[in-house]
This record gives structure tokens, C-alpha cells and sequence, in this order.
């Protein structure tokens, strides 16, 4: 990102404040009509996409080109175009209405600016894929079997990408994006600001620094904690793993499974309640379910997830002898104590989804009770130079995010359209042989292939449009469905080729990037196996009796620790390869909701751990130490 000269800088910063103060009025006191509030959200920050992200290596890092200004000029002009003649927009019919030239110069030229907005700041790979989904779009008449499609005009092609009010660029993708995503980002901006991110990761290191290994279990609670308030994998794994890596190093975790521990655990900030990724607000949006039942939902599998990764460390920490923390290096209680109100944003939040606030109020109301509360320490204090960096980092967030749900919008509309989506999802039905657990395999390989180059909200909203309708042919409930690929997008973070979370990790602990993506994959298998357990498991998304519920949380805890301990290869001491292969069997028989494959799953587990734990206490008994004390 370009360190910006004073005159641009201070236009940036102007254009930021307004941003802020547009949109938190907004969501309190509501917004414009969808055209007009989409238009005006997306005018007031892909411009600068241009203005603070080069295009090249060799472009200027101190000011904006002429082309980056032509490019900022062009995404103003076309946003504001629908804003100006929303009315009229508003009253035509796509495929019908004539579309006048301007529309189709603007839009064309709109959709290109998106695509190379998304090159420079999100991922070559998303925007090629945006591309090539264009691309198809005006060739399609070409394409055999189920991508044929019949031809669009240059003029019935940029109406798709342009101006509908449901999908395209100005869709409801945008539409999240003005009313929920930026005062979610603003909200979050907020806490980190007042040092609620500083508290969170305290808290953390008192509540596990005792523990055996406690390092890494500082980790895996800081980066769970502090990813509800970033809503970014990178931005937790640098914020927390500053701290938590190199402590983790010096307890005796190799730099290697440092970063690839801080990177596990860091991803699944976007999978845990209150405050998701956005992938979580675009879930509730098309499936049509209140957010407060999505954070809901999300709890046990999130539990879940962390559990895996907390045993994963447990078991190394046991392997290798790594001892708790020095007292002197945790955080002492009594401060903790003292600073214990920035629990209390997160509990407003939830008390406001829960007595029925929009999202958006719910955040509204939050931010001026977490404002009051940094007045309680003089040391938070919201001066004009954090507000000032309050709004400059909400604009660049939310820029990136409006520049992926642009590139997004317009694939989701191609593939509506074209009919691409649902043959695709015919295909991965009829490849799975009509079995539930082969086309959730396919479903997972589709999502891990799209996520190893594209961002999670794009990956996600990509193949939710191809793998819910594969899986509602199987009887999957929408929302499971849409979790399944959610939780798969979320996880391709560290997935190599391009595990981005994992090379961030990487730098900061000094170790080799692709190595950490493959060691990340292994301490986070345990979270691969999760979204499976929920699928064909329901209660897991409280779908049940609270008995049934709990019956099912245990013996799922109970497979998620078998499954850590098979791929780390210790539970009550060193385990043998025949025990290891017993203990990720039991666990795989887990995943299954069927009695029988429970009961093999239980009795697997339960005798690897009653081997495992006399081996361990006949190797103990011949111990020299032992035979001097009996």
C-alpha cells in the first residue's frame, strides 16, 4: 500500500470521516433506497483502491498515477451514475428495457476498473477468475455441453454486470456490504482502538500460561478471541502471533509449528461468534436466517474447531516436554480485573441481536457504549488522531471488501444467468453415485481448489452458488449446506499453494512458508473434519433436544481428541502406529450419525486409550526413578 503524500493523504482521510459518519448514521437511523445507498457506499471507496494500491513494482509509492487517477475518476463517475438516475433505474425491467450507451460504456468500463482493483489489492488469482467468468459471458454461444449458452450483445452483457438490483456489481453482495459490513469493520476498528484487542490477548496468556505448553495454548485463545474482533485471518495472525510466536519459539515449539500453530489458530477467528467474517452477515442474508441464530449455529462447531487445535498443541507440548509459562511473563490478574468492561461490547452486541436488533443496530448502539467505556482508563482515550486512524482503516477494509463483492457479484450474476451453477451442481450430483458423503467430498475439493487463490467471501459466495444445490438434492438443510462451504472457504486460508494466513505466520516466526502451509494443514485437521460431524450429525447446529445435543457435543469431543492425538502420535505417552491408525478410525466412525458406526467409533477410541494409558504406566513402573522408590 502507498505511503501517500500530504495533499492525497489528507483527501483520503477527509473522504474516510465522511465515510464513517455516513454509514453509522445510517445504520441508526437508516439508509437511502437500495440503488442510492449501494451506489454512494461504492463511490466512496473503490476510487480509492486506485489512489492507495500500485499497480505495479515500479509505480510511484508516494502519489497516484495518471492513470490510477483516470481509474479513480471512472469508478466514481459510473457508481455515482446509478445514484443520479436511481429512479428511472429503478423502473426498468433487464432484458427488456433498452440499455442507452453511456450505461454500456460506464459498466463495461466499471467492470474492467473492478477486476484490476481486485488484481492490486486482493489476489491475482480472484481476478483472473472474474475475468475469465466475463470472458465466458461473451463467448458462451461457443462452449459445448452444459456450459453452451445462448448469445449476449455487447449491451445485454454489461446490463447483467451493471445495473440489476439483485445481482452484478451494485447486487445484494453490495448491499451487505453498505448496511452491515462497514459499521461491522467500523465497530471492530472501534475495540482494537480502545485496546480491547491488547486485553483480549492478556486474557489469554493469564487463562492458559499455566498450562503445559502454555504458549501455544495462549495462541490458540488470543487468535480465537481476537479474530471475533478482526474479522481477518492475516491481520490476527500478525497482530497476536507478534507476541504469541516468539514466546511459543522460546518455550521449545519449532519455528515451523509456531507459525503454523498461529496460523490455525488465527483462522478460526472467522468461524467464531459474536462478530464472523463477512462470509457469516452474506449467509444470513441468503439463506434468509436471522444473524443471531447464524452466531448461534456457529458456536458448538467453532468450540469444536478450537478444541482440535488446543489438543493438537496439548499433545506436542506432551511429546516434547515443553513446560507452562514463567509466572512473571503472564499478565497479572489485577489488571485484568481493572479492564475486565471490554467484555462488555461483546455481551451488548449479543443482548441486542437476542431482544431482535438488525445487525446493523445492534452495532450502532455498541459503539457508543464501547466510546463511553474508553473513557474509564485514560491511556484509551479515543483522541483525534485514533479516531483519525479509526476511519482510515475502516476505509481501506472496507475498500477491499466492496472491490472482492464487486468481482463476486458479477460472477454470480454470469453464472445465474448462463444456468452454469445449477449444471455444475447436476454434475457433482451425478458424479457422487448418489452418496451423501461422496458429494461432500466433491463439494470440499471444489471449495479447496476455488480458496487456495481467491479470498473467503469470494470462494464462499462461488461455490455456495454451485455446491448448495448439489447438496439439497441429498436433503442438506440450507443452512448446513451453506456452513459446509463456509467452514471449507474459511480453512483454504492454509491450504497450500497460496496459504496466505500460513506465509504471514511464516515471516514473523523466521520459517520456510510452504512447510508451514503443510504443518497448518496437519494441526488443523481435526477442523477439517468438523464440517462432515454437522452435516450428517444436525445437532451439532442444535437441531434436537438439548439431550440430544449434548449427547452428540461429547461423543464428537470425544472423536475430536482421538483425531488429535492419532495425528500427533502421543496421548498418555508416545502411541504406535497400530494405535494411531485405531485412533483416527474411531474418529472418522464418529463423524457418522449411524449407531453402529458410533458404538465402533466409542470402542475404537476407549481400548486405544486404556492400551495407551497401561503402556505408559508399565513404562513408568521400569523407570530406574520408580524402581529406587518401591
Amino acid at each position: 500500500m502507498r505511503q501517500l503524500n500530504r495533499p492525497w493523504k489528507v483527501l483520503i482521510l477527509v473522504t474516510a470521516v465522511i465515510a464513517a459518519v455516513f454509514h453509522y448514521y445510517c445504520a441508526g437511523f437508516g439508509s437511502p433506497e437500495p440503488r442510492t445507498f449501494r451506489g454512494l457506499h461504492l463511490s466512496m471507496l473503490l476510487p480509492f483502491v486506485y489512489l492507495l494500491y500500485p499497480a505495479w513494482k515500479k509505480s510511484p509509492r508516494h502519489r497516484p498515477s495518471v492513470i490510477d487517477l483516470s481509474a479513480a475518476v471512472l469508478c466514481l463517475v459510473a457508481s455515482l451514475y446509478t445514484v443520479f438516475y436511481a429512479d428511472r433505474l429503478n423502473q426498468r425491467f433487464v432484458g427488456f428495457h433498452a440499455v442507452r450507451p453511456e450505461e454500456v460504456v460506464l459498466g463495461g468500463l466499471l467492470a474492467i476498473a473492478a477486476i484490476e482493483a481486485c488484481r492490486r489489492s486482493i489476489s491475482k488469482w480472484f481476478a483472473a477468475t472474474v475475468a475469465v467468468t466475463l470472458v465466458y459471458l461473451m463467448t458462451c454461444q461457443y462452449w459445448p455441453g452444459m456450459f453452451h449458452y445462448k448469445p449476449f450483445t455487447i449491451d445485454r452483457a454489461v446490463e447483467i454486470l451493471y445495473l440489476p438490483n439483485d445481482e452484478g456489481i451494485f447486487g445484494f453482495l453490495m448491499g451487505i456490504s453498505a448496511e452491515i459490513l462497514y459499521i461491522y469493520i467500523l465497530f471492530a476498528a472501534v475495540l482494537l482502538q480502545t485496546g480491547a484487542g491488547d486485553f483480549l490477548i492478556d486474557f489469554a496468556g493469564w487463562a492458559a500460561g499455566w498450562a503445559r505448553g502454555g504458549a501455544a495454548k495462549i495462541a490458540v485463545i488470543s487468535s480465537a478471541l481476537y479474530g471475533t474482533v478482526s474479522g481477518s485471518t492475516v491481520a490476527n495472525v500478525y497482530a497476536t502471533g507478534s507476541f504469541t510466536i516468539p514466546l511459543m519459539k522460546r518455550s521449545g515449539y519449532t519455528p515451523k509449528q509456531s507459525a503454523a500453530i498461529e496460523t490455525v489458530a488465527g483462522i478460526g477467528g472467522q468461524i467464531m461468534p459474536p462478530i464472523m467474517g463477512a462470509g457469516s452477515f452474506i449467509m444470513s442474508e441468503v439463506t434468509g436466517v436471522p444473524y443471531f441464530t447464524i452466531i448461534k449455529v456457529a458456536v458448538i462447531p467453532a468450540i469444536l474447531y478450537y478444541l482440535g487445535v488446543f489438543c493438537m498443541v496439548h499433545f506436542i507440548a506432551l511429546k516434547r516436554g515443553i513446560r507452562p509459562i514463567e509466572r512473571s511473563e503472564r499478565p497479572a490478574f489485577r489488571r485484568l480485573v481493572r479492564h475486565g468492561y471490554f467484555f462488555l461490547p461483546f455481551l451488548a452486541v449479543v443482548g441486542l441481536l437476542a431482544y431482535g436488533y438488525s445487525p446493523s443496530k445492534a452495532a450502532f448502539h455498541t459503539i457508543w457504549v464501547t466510546l463511553l467505556l474508553s473513557f474509564l482508563d485514560r491511556k484509551t482515550w479515543l483522541n483525534p488522531k485514533k479516531l483519525l486512524d479509526i476511519f482510515f482503516g475502516s476505509l481501506v477494509n472496507c475498500a477491499l471488501i466492496a472491490a472482492v463483492l464487486a468481482g463476486s457479484g458479477m460472477v454470480v450474476g454470469v453464472l445465474t444467468r448462463t444456468g452454469v451453477a445449477l449444471s455444475f451442481g447436476s454434475i457433482l450430483v451425478s458424479f457422487s453415485l448418489n452418496s451423501l458423503l461422496l458429494v461432500l467430498i466433491l463439494v470440499f475439493l471444489v471449495v479447496s481448489v476455488l480458496g487456495t487463490g481467491i479470498p473467503t467471501t469470494a470462494s464462499y459466495i462461488i461455490a455456495v452458488t454451485v455446491g448448495a444445490y448439489a447438496l439439497s438434492k441429498f436433503g442438506v438443510p440450507a443452512l448446513a449446506a451453506h456452513f459446509f462451504v463456509f467452514y471449507y472457504a474459511v480453512l483454504a486460508d492454509m491450504t497450500p499453494p497460496d496459504a496466505v494466513t500460513a506465509f504471514a505466520a511464516a515471516n514473523i516466526a523466521g520459517a520456510e512458508p510452504m512447510a508451514t502451509g503443510f504443518e497448518g494443514f496437519k494441526l488443523g485437521i481435526a477442523g477439517f473434519l468438523v464440517p462432515f460431524a454437522f452435516v450428517f450429525q444436525p445437532e451439532l447446529l442444535l437441531n434436537g433436544s438439548p439431550w440430544q445435543i449434548a449427547l452428540t457435543f461429547a461423543t464428537t469431543v470425544f472423536g475430536v481428541i482421538c483425531l488429535s492425538a492419532g495425528v500427533i502420535g502421543h496421548l498418555f505417552g508416545p502411541l504406535r502406529f497400530v494405535q494411531r491408525t485405531f485412533l483416527i478410525a474411531a474418529a472418522c466412525f464418529l463423524v457418522f450419525s449411524d449407531e453402529i458406526y458410533i458404538i465402533i467409533g466409542i470402542c475404537a477410541g476407549l481400548g486405544t486409550w486404556v492400551w495407551s494409558y497401561l503402556e505408559s504406566r508399565s513404562a513408568a513402573a521400569g523407570t530406574p526413578d520408580a524402581r529406587q522408590e518401591a
